[in-house]
């Protein structure tokens, strides 16, 4: 999106003009966006963004936050064992650490509410009006710290009229999900829409040690909207939703290289394709979430415009997986092993946040932007961790401990933004000042074990932690820019300064004498054109960029130990080009392809941390080694995604048309660990899915039959290595893994 035609404005999209842009735009490549009460379409606005409909996510079979990466080429999905360890990448940069004292550098926004940390993110869509994905740093006027990109979610809008949306599939495997909505007026000038949903889905995960399904969800949730036009020139707006989910996660193995592990885990047979396990604790993931805001907006008599936004939101989360990933409740007796049955985790948060803008009207060649942005987030985690351990001289060994942290972030900003027009070209910039504070308190007393007649942990984990501490730091973001018109569409160019604050490491092993990791900062260069025909059939979407981070933050494994410690990893840079084309020769036949080919390296990290195992003669010095010109953590070279959509007329008499349509993804080999152990690199893949089926021709109903990874491609979403229980090669499967069938059926009126 763009203020003008230029900086990112996803908080300030006029609602009024929403629904018509939207209504325009959904058999049309010119996309219509608004930003500053002015709609423009996509090929004008110099920003590299992709924008998904809610029909297209549908058709792509694309109900997640998590699936957003099948429909845009630029994202990827980093699958951890449970929504709090996931993370999305832009252009190859993401954040995937355990430490709850660390913000992610891609933003998940719904209905312009930030979501404070990823797992928050991880939501369902239901109702969604659009997906946006701006791509590159967000922190001029986006309204929290991005360093890498935004995702946002923008729900739709309750009608003047009374309308309903209900859809159902059912899916091999026991999977099924219904989701509808009601909208329509309460009184003159009151609107409401209230929407629902219920998935559930048993597994793609067999536990050989009970037949039980792992790897399976079961979630509800329900949202509503209340719209009320209080006068002519002042209008507000209540959001309020719920959500419940249980899950049953658990990382498979691919490998072992403990003998014990291979023996105990039998007859399960281990594999890059393996999708069982042999386990005697049950994973689980559980979290619940809430939200309430209100939107108002104020029109001046001079066409200025006052928006506020004020949100506040909570998310309650716990689990417990496995990690031995055996299903022996004793060590075996003739050999050293440890069994690791507990390790449960709990989060709880708090956040409030509320922004204020003041939009100009066109004032004759320039236009501007004002606002002030306030963000508290309260987040207080719990850990548990237990081993059975038993020795060399044959003595069973259990240790176990407790830990508690809590973080509190308080940021307060201000930022303006202008365009300048000039006939042909618009000159454009902005300016943001930031004050972030970040405290944070940690607590481990080794002899608060689990079981009376523990003892201690080794290691970090087990020594004695009580302190808290704080820091805080003011930055200066922004960006500027100018776009060049021309018949065809136009050429820009811009310059960003991204930031993204400290972080401290307030995981499990977080050690008294710590100091907090640096402010990630970005400074990004891109130079793009959007071209499009008269008539919209086709139309064409170019990005080149050139990002570089400083004190980039990241996670390594403690030498000699299987604890993790939080880290600037030197300097990373990502360059790329990426492209979107839209072809539309008829009514009938929809065609799209999206392909990203970037270079994400780290740029300088002499001290990088070594792999297990590694020797001095592949670069294992003094336990580090040089990581500069390594591959950053899932970032493929190559992502490509296509849609196709061709309609088959039965003719007027008929009541329905068919319709065929199909959807792909591919990227190239990646390497999950910023250590580069060789056993951490995925081979590319392909994901094909397709449809057939009937629509009525007012498109009021209709009902197809799918598939799902149709060429049965049997790679997992996330492979790593694990020193744990001996070493051992982990992977996180993914519905997709295998292929299925399903139906699904849509009623609207």
């Amino acid at each position: 999106m763009a203020l003008g035609v230029a900086t990112p404005a996803i908080a300030q999209e006029n609602q009024a003009d929403e629904s018509a842009a939207e209504e325009r735009s959904a058999n049309s490549n010119a996309i219509v966006v608004t930003a500053t009460r002015r709609e423009q379409t996509l090929q004008e606005v110099p920003v590299a963004v992709s924008v998904v409909s809610g029909e297209l996510l549908d058709d792509s079979g694309v109900s997640g936050v998590d699936q957003i990466s099948q429909a845009v080429p630029s994202v990827t999905f980093t699958q951890g064992n449970n929504e709090n360890n996931s993370s999305l990448n832009i252009r190859g940069i993401g954040t995937n650490v355990f430490s709850s004292g660390v913000e992610p550098s891609v933003s998940i926004v719904f209905d312009d509410v930030v979501m404070a940390r990823a797992g928050q993110g991880f939501q369902d869509f239901i109702d969604v009006q659009r997906i946006e994905v701006l791509r590159g740093p967000q922190s001029t006027l986006f309204g929290k710290n991005a360093s890498a990109g935004v995702v946002s979610v923008t729900t739709k809008d309750a009608t003047d009229y009374l309308s309903g949306e209900f859809d159902a599939m059912y899916a091999e495997g026991n999977e099924y999900q219904v989701r509808g909505s009601v909208s329509g007026p309460l009184s003159d000038g009151i609107a409401a829409r209230v929407s629902a949903f219920y998935k559930q889905y048993d597994g793609i995960t067999e536990n050989l040690f009970n037949g039980d399904e792992y790897n399976g969800y079961e979630a509800w949730g329900v949202r509503g909207k209340l719209q009320a036009d209080v006068t002519d020139s002042l209008s507000l707006e209540f959001i309020g939703d719920y959500r419940d989910s249980t899950s049953t996660p658990t990382f498979v193995l691919a490998d072992a290289l403990n003998p014990t592990v291979v023996e105990a885990v039998a007859p399960l047979e281990l594999g890059i394709s393996n999708t069982d396990v042999n386990i005697n604790t049950p994973p689980r993931s559980d979290s619940e979430q809430r939200g309430a805001q209100m939107n108002a907006e104020y029109l001046f008599g001079n066409d200025f415009v006052l928006n506020s936004t004020t949100a506040v939101r909570s998310y309650d989360f716990e689990n417990n997986i496995d990690v031995d990933s055996t299903p022996l409740s004793a060590p075996p007796a003739d050999r050293s092993f440890f069994l690791w049955d507990l390790n449960n985790g709990t989060t709880q948060l708090t956040q409030y946040s509320q922004e204020i803008r003041l939009e100009s009207p066109d004032l004759g060649g320039f236009d501007f932007l004002v606002g002030a942005f306030a963000y508290y987030v309260d987040l207080d985690s719990t850990f548990q961790r237990r081993w059975v351990f038993r020795n060399a001289a044959g003595n069973e060994v259990p240790r176990s401990g407790q830990f508690n942290s809590s973080n509190q972030t308080t940021n307060l900003a201000a930022f303006v933004s202008g365009n300048v027009y000039l006939g042909d070209l618009n000159l454009f910039g902005g300016l943001r000042v930031i004050h972030e504070k970040l405290e944070w308190e940690v607590f481990r007393d080794p002899a608060n074990v689990v079981v009376p007649g523990d003892i201690a942990l080794p290691g970090a984990a087990g020594q004695p932690a009580d302190f808290s501490g704080s820091t805080d730091d003011t930055a200066f973001t922004g960006n500027i820019g100018a776009r060049y018109d021309f018949g065809a569409g136009n050429v820009y160019a811009s310059y960003s300064r991204g930031y993204k604050g400290q972080g401290f490491n307030t995981a499990f092993a977080s050690l008294e004498g710590s100091e907090p990791v640096e402010a990630e900062t970005v400074d990004a260069f891109e130079v793009g054109a959007k071209l499009s025909t008269w008539d919209d059939v086709f139309s064409v979407n170019l990005a080149l960029f050139y990002t570089q981070y400083q004190n980039y933050q990241a996670q390594a494994q403690r030498p000699n130990d299987i604890t993790f410690e939080l880290t600037n990893a030197g300097d990373i840079s990502t360059k790329g080009i990426e492209i979107e084309t839209v072809f539309q020769p008829t009514d009938l036949t929809t065609f799209r392809l999206g392909a990203t080919y970037m270079d994400a390296k780290i740029d300088d990290f002499p001290g990088g941390p070594c792999f297990d195992g590694q020797t001095e003669a592949q670069g294992c010095v003094n336990n580090a080694q040089d990581l500069s010109g390594a591959d950053l953590p899932n970032a493929p070279d190559w992502r490509l995604t296509g849609f196709a959509r061709q309609i088959v007329p039965f003719g007027d008499d008929a009541p329905v048309d068919g319709f065929v349509q199909g959807n792909f993804s591919y990227q190239s080999s990646v390497q999950f660990d910023l250590d580069q152990n060789p056993l951490s690199r995925l081979d590319g893949y392909w994901l094909v899915n397709a449809s057939i089926g009937v629509e009525s021709k007012d498109d009021d109903y209709s009902v197809s039959l799918f598939v799902r990874n149709l060429f049965d491609q049997n790679l997992p979403q996330r492979i790593g290595f694990s020193s744990a229980t001996g070493g051992r090669v982990t992977a996180q499967v993914w519905r997709n893994q295998e292929r299925y069938f399903g139906i699904q059926g849509r009623f609207s009126f």
